[in-house]
């Protein structure tokens, strides 16, 4: 199940046995067990039937686990970073033979739950034994539409109001990372204060741009003739950490997209399909547009063939990272406004 179906289950009062709880999404997954514990434990008890344990040997997690609970009904057992669920675990160990056995008479009155950082290795004997018995939890990261609906219930939670392509807008902007968007949901809600309806100059004053926004931004800058600051933008991702390297990645994603976005529009495609097609957020479809409309598909595809050309030569050695993308930006402007200079002489 994923972590939607998770939540809803707890809701329903539907609590498993046992459980793996895997995925990269750490906050939700915190989330989770935070609302699970509260669901089993009660109050001025949790301490008193609520055990953790890191990498516990088989005998170690047995006895945890059948322990009675105090004065409840159930008790929680958290088992981290086992090794039975990692690489670093050889494959036919006796602890992983041992611990599959006692999970098939597990005590009753102990809800186990184990928690891996990202993903678990799946090829574990015991992480088969679990997927078998329907205990694992996936946390993947949010899709566009996932993180969306989330925005908009967290800020609601926060007496804060914004519709679908604002939330979308928010997303686009913070990214997917639901630990980051929590953060900045909260920045917002204090900065609106009184004011309840969150709008796209509340969003650009305040919150962190991803990486993805600000390459589209630093395009948007670039295909609008505002070289400036374009490098403007290009200079803050820099300064912020983020290598050269992966800001090309980035750009070349752009690139990509207006090129196909250029053609998709001159072949007619329906404005309602171009989201799908091109993989990118409903809300930003008319602001692509607008930058693919700026140059011909021919200029389009150039600019893409030299980045395209400029990755491969950095991944190669031939091409040093250093001043690879501020020359890159210099390079593009020079392709995408080539003989303009010519036509308007003429």
């Amino acid at each position: 199940m994923n972590h939607t179906d998770f939540f809803d289950s707890l809701k329903a009062g539907d609590v498993k046995p046992l459980y793996l709880l895997e995925g990269a999404e750490e906050y939700i997954k915190a989330q989770a067990l935070s609302r699970l514990c509260q669901l089993l434990l009660p109050a001025g008890l949790e301490q008193m039937n609520l055990c953790e344990l890191v990498n516990p040997e088989a005998d170690a997690l047995i006895a945890a686990a059948e322990t009675l609970p105090f004065m409840a009904d159930r008790r929680v057992l958290i088992v981290r970073d086992s090794e039975l669920l990692s690489t670093a675990k050889k494959e036919g160990d006796d602890t992983q033979q041992a611990v599959v056995e006692y999970l098939e008479h597990l005590s009753p009155s102990t809800c186990l739950v184990f928690v891996v950082k990202g993903k678990a290795d799946a090829r574990k004997s015991l992480y088969q034994w679990l997927k078998k018995h329907g205990a694992i939890v996936d946390f993947s990261p949010m899709g566009d539409a996932e993180a969306a609906n989330w925005a908009m219930r967290t800020l609601r939670a926060l007496g804060k109001q914004l519709d679908l392509a604002m939330a979308q807008a928010l997303v686009f902007t913070v990214g997917h990372d639901a630990a980051l968007l929590k953060q900045e949901m909260e920045k917002l809600a204090a900065y609106l204060d009184e004011r309840e309806t969150i709008t796209q100059e509340d969003i650009d004053a305040v919150c962190v741009r991803s990486l993805e926004c600000s390459v589209f931004q630093m395009v948007d800058a670039q295909a609008a003739g505002r070289n400036q600051d374009a490098c403007q933008l290009l200079n803050s991702v820099l300064e912020g950490g983020t290598d050269r390297f992966m800001v090309l990645s980035m750009l070349l994603r752009q690139y990509r997209i207006l090129t196909h976005m250029r053609r998709l529009m001159d072949e007619r495609t329906p404005a309602s399909a171009l989201a799908s097609l091109l993989g990118i957020p409903p809300f930003a479809v008319s602001r692509t547009q607008a930058q693919a409309r700026r140059y011909t598909p021919e200029k389009l595809q150039a600019a893409y063939d030299y980045l395209y050309e400029l990755e491969y030569r950095l991944k190669s050695g031939r091409t040093t990272q250093e001043g690879s993308v501020e020359t890159a930006l210099f390079r593009l402007d020079a392709i995408l406004n080539a003989g303009a200079a010519d036509a308007a002489k003429g």
